[in-house]
């Protein structure tokens, strides 16, 4: 291998795993359950390769190693505190046991991802994220392209999107066309993975790029139609605002005026108010901007039922074991304990009970921050936060939009904030954008005195 190409392989690797995290639901390849469908899993071994092949520039922050291994002791603590009841778990062709050793793997897996990234950017590959980052996004953009095209029949481009869904969207549901996508196999995960790729895409990014790439995530949004994207991606686009002009306070002066002055124009068009209102309140209650779109056929939101329904049994199981939880990876074998009987209207919660039902698969929690409350408790939940949000908090007193450096914070605190927030909608240890940013940020230096206080 030549030295050019000893300089490219690395750079090369990095941008492939970055670019990898934007698909996931992929024609499983290997029996490795719901991670099979992650494209980044295909890649990570490459990763690991380029990494151990320099081991002694191998590191891992201390802080970070030692609150993880009081988490592993805290999980230990869940299941030894409620090995009977796990030793006899089973529950739609799952025990209690086997649910462990999958999650333990799934959050290991995490954080191997965390101290692979910690490792690349400490060694000078943080540009390599970037690159890596802009070209997921326009990867994503691309998809998009092609997947709005198949709504409207238009020949060429249609057959093109029906082929690559073959391997890129191995799930399907008749009401997936009515939402975008992308790459991800429902709209929702779409902005999960938006919210990683964008606030790296943008460090590295020249003015034109910058507007280029907002306008592809507002379209998205726009298109996905999801709470979680317009909730999660809008408190993104603040913090983002924020760090750009946190030193040009004319700029924001500017900046709210127009707001307020467009948002003064809406209102006066005639219509107007009560179309925004319309179209709002059909968003927050049905997710939707057409309004209620059920395949039960009642007039009541029934996704809204189920999330409720698995939020107030994490909450109901935390109550009951409020220090160490119901044991790590429990949740699902207490889902059918904790159900209320009016939660009972949702045809959702009636599978998820069901154990002969595997139509809708296990109890999803629905939350990160429930599961965890619920499964280990208190003391549990404390350690998985402080893994977090210290690099959060550092990162987005650092961030700028002056430097790369401060863009690189930014980034960090801007994905970790929306970690935070997705961990209201999602309850997976599968947001691979997440590991990455929290091993990125525990790796960045501080800026020179003065650079973010100009």
């Amino acid at each position: 291998m030549t030295a050019s190409a000893r300089r490219l392989a690395p750079a090369a690797v990095v941008i492939l795993l970055v670019v990898s995290t934007v698909f996931n639901d992929l024609l499983p390849l290997i029996p490795a359950g719901e991670l099979s469908k992650d494209a980044f899993i295909y890649v990570m071994p490459l990763g690991l390769i380029f990494l151990f092949s320099r081991p002694a520039r191998l590191a891992m922050p201390t802080a970070f190693t030692l609150i993880f291994l009081a988490l592993i002791l805290a999980i230990v603590a869940s299941v030894v505190v409620n090995y009977d009841e796990i030793a006899v778990a089973h529950f739609k062709g799952r025990s209690g046991m086997s649910r462990i050793i999958t999650q333990a793997m799934a959050m290991v897996l995490g954080v191997v991802v965390a101290m692979m990234f910690y490792n690349f950017a400490r060694n000078g590959q943080m540009r390599d994220i970037s690159r890596g980052a802009q070209w997921g996004l326009l990867v994503m953009a691309g998809f998009g392209v092609l997947e709005v095209a198949s709504w409207y029949g238009i020949p060429g481009l249609t057959q093109l999107f029906d082929a690559l869904s073959v391997f890129v969207h191995a799930e399907t549901s008749e009401f997936y066309p009515i939402r975008l996508r992308l790459t991800a196999f429902e709209s929702s995960w779409a902005a999960v993975m938006l919210t990683f790729i964008f606030p790296f895409a943008v460090t590295h990014a020249t003015r034109g790029q910058l507007v280029l790439y907002t306008l592809i995530v507002v379209i998205a949004m726009v298109l996905m139609q999801s709470r979680t994207a317009m909730l999660v991606m809008g408190i993104q686009f603040l913090v983002l605002i924020w760090a750009f002009l946190r030193h040009r306070r004319d700029h924001m002066i500017h900046l709210a005026t127009l707001g307020c002055a467009a948002l003064l124009a809406l209102f006066l068009v005639p219509g107007g108010q009560r179309s925004v209102v319309e179209v709002v309140s059909n968003m927050i209650e049905y997710g939707s901007t057409e309004g209620l779109i059920d395949p039960s056929g009642g007039d009541e939101n029934m996704s809204n039922v189920t999330r409720l329904a698995a939020i107030q049994a994490g909450v109901s199981m935390f109550r009951e074991a409020p220090v160490f939880g119901v044991g790590f990876g429990q949740y699902g074998f207490n889902y059918p304990a904790h159900v209320r009987g009016e939660d009972l209207r949702s045809w959702e919660v009636r599978s998820y009970l069901t154990e002969a039902d595997i139509e809708l698969g296990w109890p999803p929690a629905y939350s990160l921050h429930v599961r965890l409350l619920s499964e280990l408790g208190v003391v549990g939940y404390g350690l998985w936060l402080a893994l977090i949000l210290p690099s959060l908090f550092r990162s987005l007193r650092y961030a700028s939009g002056v430097t790369y450096l401060g863009r690189m914070h930014l980034a960090v605190a801007t994905t970790l904030i929306g970690w935070m927030l997705l961990g209201a909608s999602i309850d997976s240890f599968r947001f691979f954008g997440g590991w990455i940013a929290l091993g990125v940020g525990y790796a960045l230096p501080r800026p020179p005195v003065g650079v973010t206080r100009r």
